[in-house]
């Protein structure tokens, strides 16, 4: 016996709910796309990045080494709450700023609080800041191990979601990373 179809009825059956299997499938493949998208981010720089150091500022490097564990996802700087630029891995960014106290805020992509820390610069000097992990758990010390991270600990305030805080290198150690990174990127 055939199927008759009249004008405007369907022959499809009535839809059955989706699998959870395929619901979970498709977040984890919607998901998969956008982390690979944000792996490519690239370094973008709002403030001019080859000019010679003015005596009357303070030189910034932000610096985000090239390991492997930091790959995903960009890295968003500011400085007193305007945005500076932002990092990808093996790269960095120069800002500057008159002397006194600044705050630097280090912001991941859905980090709505960002880590948040206090400074204090010099006219005419440079200051070196490398990314790296919030270090809360063993986990978290084997990425900061796998990150290439050399500098001390800078205090501040990560917000309960913040992957990146800031490490302080000295004069010596800053330039030579940003050295090693420039030959790596040219």
């Amino acid at each position: 016996m055939g199927l008759n179809v009249m004008a405007g009825e369907s022959d499809e059956r009535p839809s059955r709910p989706r699998s959870m299997c395929s619901v979970f499938a498709k977040a984890f493949l919607a998901l998969l796309a956008f982390t690979l998208l944000t792996a490519c981010t690239q370094t973008t720089a709002f403030e001019p990045q080859n000019q010679p150091l003015d005596t009357h500022q303070a030189r910034l490097y932000f610096i985000r080494q090239p390991a492997i564990l930091s790959k995903i996802g960009g890295a968003e700087i500011r400085i007193d709450g305007k945005v500076v630029g932002s990092l990808a891995t093996g790269t960095y960014i120069v800002a500057d700023r008159p002397r006194g106290s600044h705050k630097i805020t280090v912001a991941a992509l859905l980090d709505s609080v960002a880590t948040q820390a206090e400074i204090n610069v010099q006219p005419g000097i440079s200051y070196y800041f490398e990314l790296g992990p919030v270090v809360r758990t063993n986990l978290d010390a084997f990425q900061y191990e796998s990150m290439g991270v050399t500098g001390q600990l800078v205090p501040s305030r990560p917000g309960p979601n913040s992957p990146f805080t800031f490490f302080s290198l000295d004069a010596t150690a800053g330039a030579a990373s940003v050295a090693r990174i420039r030959i790596r990127n040219s």
